[in-house]
């Protein structure tokens, strides 16, 4: 009589998890990957948002200057990790006025913009192309 606790093994399927396995496991690590870099981007989108908003507003403030504002946006990703990015400040679409000259109702713009391969956490991660971008504008008070 046979014991119920008798394990039946079959020759044929010896193996058959490990080959299971090894075909799973790199389907399952690029997944794993690309939810972190997603989040990643997200993360950095909201970052670089809350920066050029910030930079925005210290640009509308009265007596302050582009310099100013660019401040505003370096200090607030330096803290948030993030390098390797440029900062452009506008009054009413010009790019060469400086926020100081603005008077009340001019429109201050500011756009952060980093590439995508800079805000990887995936060492080598080459394959990311493009730019996120962040940009919010006020008007000048």
């Amino acid at each position: 009589m046979q014991s119920r606790h008798t394990l039946r093994t079959n020759p044929e399927r010896s193996g058959a998890h490990t080959v299971e396995f090894a075909l799973v496991l790199p389907v399952f690590v690029i997944f794993i990957f690309g939810l972190v870099e997603v989040s990643r981007g997200m993360m950095t989108s909201t970052l670089l948002t809350n920066a050029a908003r910030a930079g925005c507003r210290t640009g509308t403030l009265p007596g302050k200057a582009t310099s100013n504002a660019t401040a505003a946006v370096d200090d607030l990703l330096k803290t948030g990790g993030i390098s390797g990015y440029t900062t452009t400040v506008s009054v009413n679409g010009s790019t060469t006025a400086n926020v100081s000259a603005g008077v009340t109702g001019d429109t201050i713009t500011v756009l952060v913009t980093v590439p995508a391969s800079k805000i990887s956490w995936i060492p080598g991660a080459g394959y990311l192309v493009g730019n996120l971008s962040g940009t919010f504008s006020l008007p000048h008070e």
